[in-house]
């Protein structure tokens, strides 16, 4: 009887080579499928670019029910090149939103009527933002509007008088009937030439704000009809002053796409920049999103005239003025009161947290709207980097001081590279003047 053979065991110098083949195959395979270090930059540039491929159109104002009206928009571009809309003649909308500088004025504070004590914003993507103004005591564009008009060192005009000159001009009467029909009953008569605008919170009682109380309540009621669409037509006119596509948006577009040769839309240096601008300098800490800003408010701690405490209250005066506003997004005149803006507004608090703050602005053509920050102290892009590179006289405010800021420390080389990016951001098309 033969006992069953045991299965032959492979020879062992035979399974060594075999062995060492898949390792050898294995990390070959691994080193091929491995990105390199170029294509691990390229896959993180293009992450960090996708966003700007996918910019939203300006979203619907609920609050204006004529926000999209063409009608409204065209009388709101004659209003807002109007001279006559001031107490002197001379100053319109369009004298601090000039259209040739990217509707702003180039002057280190506004010069209306009078001289105001902040820098001028610009209204190019203004309708993409959450707050107007620096401070944000005004919440939508038509809101916004309504303010200058009526303000003594801006336009230093008043309701009665612009509801006048509106009914008694044929051109501007026939815009305002073809956007919002008949003038309502109860208006003063048509020869009435007296002034008056109500008195506004924090400002001292006049001459035109006796005249406005001493009207009876239904033609105020009608003044303020009248006046309420007249500021809603400046705001469905501003809706389309968008800021438009720049070479950066174009560029990074092509990264995403692999476009070798639309990412020469941007220059080295300029390329260079976006990556200072988002990996080292870390501005989208603020300047975040599509429109280069996160719409909220900060303290830099920037100094006040010769170096004292800043006397400008920002956020922290602005907040009392917006929640008493009858042109709010909760406002009587507001079409939305129960939206979400709306809430957002009654809701808010003028903590002691928020003096001095300022909205941070959209980044978008900054390089056509200097002298820069709230009170126009810088007067070139290479002043605003100098400054976050050093913090140089910066205030500390304790916890009033805006926790993120910290000195930059650039290379000249980084410094010329974020400049050259930061003006990669204005508009390719060419913004043509009224």
């Amino acid at each position: 009887m033969m006992l069953p053979s045991s299965p032959k065991r492979p020879n062992l110098f035979l399974r060594i080579p075999l062995v060492l083949c898949g390792v050898g195959i294995f990390f070959l395979i691994a080193q091929y499928s491995r990105p390199s270090e170029e294509q691990v930059a390229h896959m993180r540039l293009q992450k960090s670019v996708k966003l700007f491929t996918e910019r939203k159109g300006v979203a619907v104002d609920r609050t204006n029910r004529w926000a999209q009206d063409e009608n409204a928009a065209a009388l709101g571009e004659l209003i807002f090149h109007d001279a006559r809309f001031s107490s002197n003649g001379e100053v319109s909308c369009a004298t601090c939103h000039d259209p040739a500088r990217a509707f702003t004025d180039g002057a280190k504070v506004a010069v209306g009527v009078g001289t105001g004590t902040r820098n001028t914003p610009t209204v190019l993507g203004a309708a993409r933002q959450r707050w107007q103004t620096w401070d944000g005591r005004a919440d939508t564009l038509w809101s916004q509007a309504a303010e200058p008009m009526e303000a003594g060192v801006e336009m230093n005009f008043d309701r009665v008088s612009a509801v006048q000159l509106v009914r008694n001009d044929p051109t501007l009467l026939a815009a305002y009937e073809a956007a919002f029909g008949e003038m309502p009953l109860g208006l003063p008569p048509v020869e009435f030439a007296e002034r008056a605008r109500p008195l506004r919170l924090d400002a001292a009682a006049d001459d035109l704000s006796a005249a406005w109380d001493a009207l009876v309540p239904s033609r105020r009621e009608a003044m303020d009809a009248v006046f309420s669409r007249i500021v809603k037509s400046l705001g469905a006119f501003q809706r389309t002053l968008d800021a438009k596509p720049s070479r950066f948006d174009h560029y990074a577009k092509a990264i995403v796409d692999r476009d070798i040769e639309g990412a020469k839309s941007l220059s080295e240096s300029e390329a260079r920049g976006w990556i200072v601008f988002h990996e080292v300098a870390k501005c989208d800490q603020c300047h975040s999103g599509t429109e280069f800003t996160d719409g909220e408010f900060h303290n830099l701690g920037l100094p006040g005239a010769d170096g004292r405490l800043p006397d400008d209250r920002g956020r922290h005066g602005a907040i009392p003025k917006l929640k008493v506003d009858p042109f709010s997004s909760a406002g009587l005149f507001s079409d939305d009161v129960d939206g979400k803006q709306a809430t957002l507004v009654r809701g808010l608090k003028s903590d002691p947290e928020t003096w001095g703050q300022m909205r941070t602005p959209s980044l978008r053509n900054v390089g056509r709207t200097a002298p820069y920050m709230h009170d126009g102290r810088f007067a070139s892009l290479e002043d605003v980097i100098q400054f976050y590179d050093t913090l140089e006289g910066a205030i500390a405010l304790d916890h009033h001081r805006e926790a993120v800021l910290r000195p930059l420390g650039l290379s000249a080389t980084q410094k010329a590279d974020l400049i050259a990016f930061l003006r990669s951001l204005d508009s390719v098309e060419p913004i043509a003047a009224k």
